[in-house]
């Protein structure tokens, strides 16, 4: 065994990988878990993983039972019944919550549940909805129902945070809530009282998702029996009833509802094993959920309805009154099963288990520190980690030497190359998010200004980062998935002496040895290629005309979805098999492919005055577009298997969408005249650097990294370039500021940031995708965040009409290449 799982073991032994069950967590991954063979997987707080046994027995159940709609009075109909009844059961076990005070209510999710708590809740202009600042989007969501009936809306910051647990002893001597402001709207549309009796709801969650920081129980008791201790005012008459998120904190440690009698806990099923997905469950205190008003009505919950005119007599059973429609009784019936693994392990045993695994990761990240000294890792919430209130999730940023952040989309881009699958960003928990960044509102309202929006890679944003980068353990995570995790940090962004490796790459060190030899040599253009349609495959030609967009019809097409999304490669890897090439002499477009034997031929001057303009949004640009006919269309919809239409860039008309001041980080050349490019009109690869890299690429297979037998190979063309250069050393494109090619003028905009869309290899017509070669790049090529390689130009047409009047320019294979590096 090796001496850091041996140093691991002496720490945490105890707690760590089921002694006392049946099988060791070794055992549960070789025989449940083979699938993650050289993957570590860290992103339990976003979804459990589902194990092979558990998804045989529900195959067996399904296949051995018949199941049919509850809602009859059938012998399969009672078999569904009888399902649902012993799931609703286990439900209620896995909070230790009594049948006799505690009703399951099934929901298509947790956030289902949620939003049946918010619009059935009995609101009124003197109720509240107070919530903790750490919350999920979908408990936030609760306060639009508050809000639209009058109610206010009051977010709170818990302090003192590790006196919690003697909270219910003391009753809060030392618990402190800071206020946010009052929310209120002027306009309600409803009002609802419940006999004369102003109800108000508290809602957080059992453990937050952002740090992993789990919540005192006794907030349950508090609020419910002495409101006062926490709140003063108004508030503080009337009926006070808890609400826990539990959705995160279910996969490892559920409330104990005997000690703690929460009006409302709210889970989801693939949070804790796996499968399925797309349901969840309200357990709600029996006269809390008498509570609940639902206003629509739908089969299964009424007795009876007449048609023509306002009659309804609604079920009874609570679960029945709640639950609209079918139940998902399948999906309920598979339940069962993972419980089943769950209940074998015990749930003490697996928080103990995925705390010790989160705790040596957070005590591991927390010690390391640059060749300087400097910090390397800020983990958000480890002031509170002195008292063991932290379940097995860590939010952190990185740092480099210099005290500059490392973004997280960088972090999660190397870290998939890695064999690691973790999250990044807020996690929907916006609060948590702008609490432990430390972003005030002005911040955030700026951000949005800026044009940041969740799942973009704006990560970091006048100079703060706008999320976090996050892992989280699950029952069968391991020591190794840790340790894999570790050794990825440390050899990718902590700086050592004689190593590079806090992700910078200076000017210097990259262009060793690049002197002015390139002037003895034949430097040269040998390729140009020509891409009509975004994202499809162009042809290389011998000469092309330049013009003011660049290569003259370079990116001048575009497929759009029916939605209006845009198509291109990520999206829609099959565009790749698309073939196109241009005719100058016969003045035609033609587009083939092996999923069609007809070729499709587009006139250049083809007249779309029959459709008209319209303006689309692409990149922060506006364009003027025109479509084609229901023919050209239906060509690209059977090639790509799914709806969708050409569009053609006009021209006559170029607006900026947004400013430079909106787009802080943008890559995109706003200075030129753009088609439907991402970031400039050209894109330069020099042949050596490309085999520089194949270089690279045959010592890592010859060293073993891609298995037995394999062998990775590219060439210039898996990069879309529109020219290749030879002649050059490798990479000494990198220190070019301007160049001439023939009579051409260029500006160099700088390296060309790479993306997973470069590993994507087409074979026999085939998809495959891979590591490579992204990781051998990110291993050397990483500059402050960006994973280099080849450059952008810009064509300057000024020069060559001051030079040569109106002539048009031309490139042609074989002109010398003349770089400016000064």
């Amino acid at each position: 065994m090796e001496e850091s799982k041996e140093e691991f073991l002496r720490q945490y032994g105890e707690d760590y990988g089921y002694p006392n069950s049946a099988k060791g967590i070794d055992d549960i991954r070789s025989s449940e878990f083979k699938r993650l063979d050289g993957l570590a997987y860290l992103d339990h707080a976003g979804a459990g993983l589902y194990s092979e046994t558990q998804m045989e027995a529900v195959l067996k159940d399904l296949t051995s039972n018949v199941y049919g709609n509850p809602h009859s009075q059938s012998d399969v109909s009672f078999a569904t019944s009888e399902a649902i009844r012993v799931a609703r059961q286990l439900v209620l076990e896995h909070c230790n919550a009594s049948p006799k005070d505690y009703k399951c209510i099934f929901t298509s999710g947790a956030t289902a549940a949620l939003k049946l708590v918010g619009e059935a809740f009995p609101w009124s202009r003197e109720s509240c909805y107070m919530y903790t600042m750490e919350n999920h989007n979908s408990v936030l969501g609760i306060r639009e129902y508050a809000l639209d009936r009058g109610a206010a809306a009051l977010a709170i910051e818990v302090e003192d945070v590790e006196s919690l647990s003697g909270l219910f002893k003391q009753y809060g001597s030392s618990f402190k809530v800071l206020q946010q402001p009052v929310q209120r709207r002027a306009v309600a549309s409803t009002e609802y009282s419940l006999n004369g009796e102003t109800c108000h709801l508290f809602a957080f969650p059992s453990e937050c998702n952002f740090t992993g920081m789990k919540f005192s129980m006794d907030l349950v008791n508090i609020v419910k029996e002495d409101t006062e201790k926490i709140l003063k005012g108004s508030f503080c008459r009337g009926r006070w009833m808890v609400l826990i998120d539990a959705a995160k904190g279910c996969a490892t440690q559920p409330p104990d509802l005997s000690r703690f009698p929460a009006d409302f806990v709210v889970l989801s099923f693939y949070k804790i094993f796996g499968y399925p997905s797309g349901l969840g469950a309200l357990i709600a205190r029996t006269e809390a959920a008498k509570m609940l008003k639902n206003t629509y009505f739908s089969g299964g919950t009424v007795s009876a309805s007449i048609a023509n005119i306002d009659f309804v007599k609604r079920r009874e059973g609570i679960e029945e009154l709640l639950e609209d429609g079918t139940q998902s009784f399948l999906n309920i019936s598979s339940i069962r099963h993972g419980f089943n693994i769950i209940n074998t392990l015990t749930t003490s045993a697996i928080v103990r288990h995925t705390t010790m695994l989160a705790s040596y990761v957070r005590n591991t990240l927390m010690a390391l520190r640059h060749e300087n000294g400097a910090v390397v890792c800020t983990i958000y919430g480890s002031n509170i980690g002195k008292v063991l209130n932290l379940g097995p999730t860590i939010a952190f940023n990185l740092k480099r030497p210099d005290g500059s952040w490392f973004g997280y989309r960088e972090v999660e881009k190397l870290a998939s190359l890695s064999g690691i699958q973790l999250r990044t960003g807020c996690f929907c928990n916006p609060g948590a998010c702008a609490k432990y960044l430390g972003l005030s509102t002005a911040d955030l309202l700026s951000n949005v200004e800026a044009g940041h929006v969740c799942w973009d890679d704006n990560d970091i944003l006048h100079g703060k980062p706008t999320g976090a980068v996050r892992v989280s353990f699950g029952y069968m995570s391991t020591f190794e998935d840790a340790k894999k995790f570790i050794m990825f940090i440390r050899h990718l962004f902590v700086a050592v002496p004689y190593i590079i490796g806090s992700g910078h790459i200076s000017r210097k060190k990259m262009f060793s040895g690049i002197g002015m030899r390139h002037l003895a040599r034949s430097l040269h253009l040998e390729s140009i290629i020509v891409y009509p349609i975004k994202s499809c495959s162009g042809f290389s030609v011998d000469r092309w005309a330049l013009n003011n967009t660049g290569l003259q019809y370079d990116r001048e097409w575009l497929i759009r979805g029916i939605n209006g999304d845009i198509f291109t490669q990520k999206k829609v890897p099959e565009m790749r098999l698309i073939n196109t090439i241009i005719d100058l002499n016969l003045g035609k477009l033609f587009v083939e492919s092996p999923r069609c034997k007809v070729k499709l031929e587009i006139n250049l001057d083809q007249n779309l005055s029959c459709c008209e303009k319209e303006e689309l949004e692409l990149l922060g640009q506006r364009y003027q577009v025109q479509g084609y006919d229901d023919e050209v269309n239906m060509w690209f919809a059977e090639v790509l298997a799914r709806p969708c239409m050409l569009l053609r860039y006009c021209g006559s008309e170029y607006l900026n969408a947004v400013t430079k001041r909106c787009r802080p980080q943008t890559c995109r050349d706003e200075q030129s005249r753009l088609n439907f490019v991402n970031e400039a009109q050209f894109l330069l690869i020099s042949e050596e650097s490309v085999c520089d890299l194949n270089d690279r690429l045959s010592s890592n297979a010859w060293k073993g990294k891609y298995g037995p037998g394999q062998n990775i190979h590219v060439d210039a063309m898996r990069f879309r370039p529109n020219l290749i250069i030879s002649g050059a050393e490798p990479y000494e494109e990198d220190s070019w500021r301007r160049l001439t090619i023939g009579r051409a003028y260029f500006t160099s905009l700088g390296g060309c940031n790479r993306c997973e869309m470069i590993n994507l290899d087409f074979q026999s017509g085939k998809v495959r995708k891979s590591k490579e070669p992204l990781a051998t790049l990110a291993s050397f090529r990483r500059v402050k965040g960006k994973i280099l390689f080849g450059i952008l130009l810009r064509y300057d047409s000024s020069s060559n009409e001051y030079e040569g009047g109106n002539e048009e320019t031309w490139l042609e294979v074989g002109q010398k290449v003349h770089p400016d590096m000064s």
